[in-house]
C-alpha cells in the first residue's frame, strides 16, 4: 500500500484488498475490463515448502478463478506472471521458453500449473493469454526488510550505510534479475501484442 498511496490519493488507482480465491468478487470486478494483469500469488519458495496447500489454493485455484472470471467477462487478454523457477536448476544457459520445465518446489509447480491453465483457456475457450517467466524483479521502493527480499535492495541499503555486503556461500552462485520498469513494459507489450502461443 505504501508504494501506491500517492496514486490512490490522485484517483489514478482503485485499491481493493481481496483474494483471488474469491471468484464471485473477481467476476464482478472484471466487468468492462479489457486486460487483466495477473500478478497475484503467494510468492515464496520457502513458504511453499512449509505450506504447499496454501500455495496451491492461491496460486493454482486463484489463477483458475482469474481465468474463469476473465472468460465470463470477455476480457481481451490475461497476462500471467509466471516464474523462472519453473526451469528448476538446469545448468543450461541461457534459459529458453522451449526448455522442458523441471520445477523443484510447490511454488514452481503452482506457477507451471498456471501456465498450463492459461494455454488451455486460450485453446478451449478462446481467451487470449500470455505468460511471462520473471527472473527476480527488483526496483525502487522495494523493501530490503522482507524475509523474501531480493539481494539488490539489501546490497543498496548496506552500501548506503557503509556496511559490508554479505554474500553467503562461496560467492560463485549466480542470480538473474529483471528491473521493474522492464517488467512493466513487457507486460504492456504482452497485453497489446498479437495473440501468441503463450510465452
Amino acid at each position: 500500500m505504501e508504494n501506491i498511496k500517492e496514486l490512490i490519493k490522485k484517483g489514478s488507482v482503485q485499491f481493493i484488498q481481496a483474494s483471488i480465491t474469491n471468484f464471485s468478487l473477481l467476476k464482478e470486478l472484471f466487468q468492462g475490463t479489457i486486460y487483466v494483469f495477473h500478478q497475484a500469488a503467494l510468492p515464496s519458495v520457502p513458504r511453499s515448502v512449509k505450506d504447499p496447500l496454501a500455495t496451491s489454493e492461491v496460486n493454482i485455484t486463484g489463477t483458475l478463478n482469474v481465468l474463469l472470471a476473465a472468460k465470463d467477462n470477455k476480457v481481451r487478454k490475461v497476462v500471467y506472471a509466471s516464474s523462472s523457477s519453473v526451469y528448476g536448476d538446469t545448468p543450461t544457459l541461457p534459459k529458453r521458453e522451449d526448455m522442458v520445465p523441471h520445477p523443484q518446489s510447490p511454488y514452481a509447480v503452482s506457477k507451471l500449473a498456471g501456465e498450463h491453465y492459461c494455454r488451455v483457456f486460450q485453446e478451449v475457450y478462446g481467451l487470449a493469454t500470455a505468460c511471462l517467466r520473471y527472473f527476480n524483479v527488483y526496483g525502487p521502493r522495494q523493501s530490503p526488510d522482507s524475509q523474501y527480499a531480493a539481494v539488490i535492495p539489501r546490497f543498496i541499503r548496506w552500501a548506503s550505510e557503509g556496511s559490508p555486503l554479505i554474500i553467503f556461500g562461496d560467492g560463485e552462485q549466480t542470480r538473474d534479475f529483471t528491473f521493474i520498469a522492464d517488467a512493466v513494459e513487457t507486460n504492456i507489450l504482452a497485453a497489446e501484442g498479437a495473440r501468441s502461443s503463450g510465452y
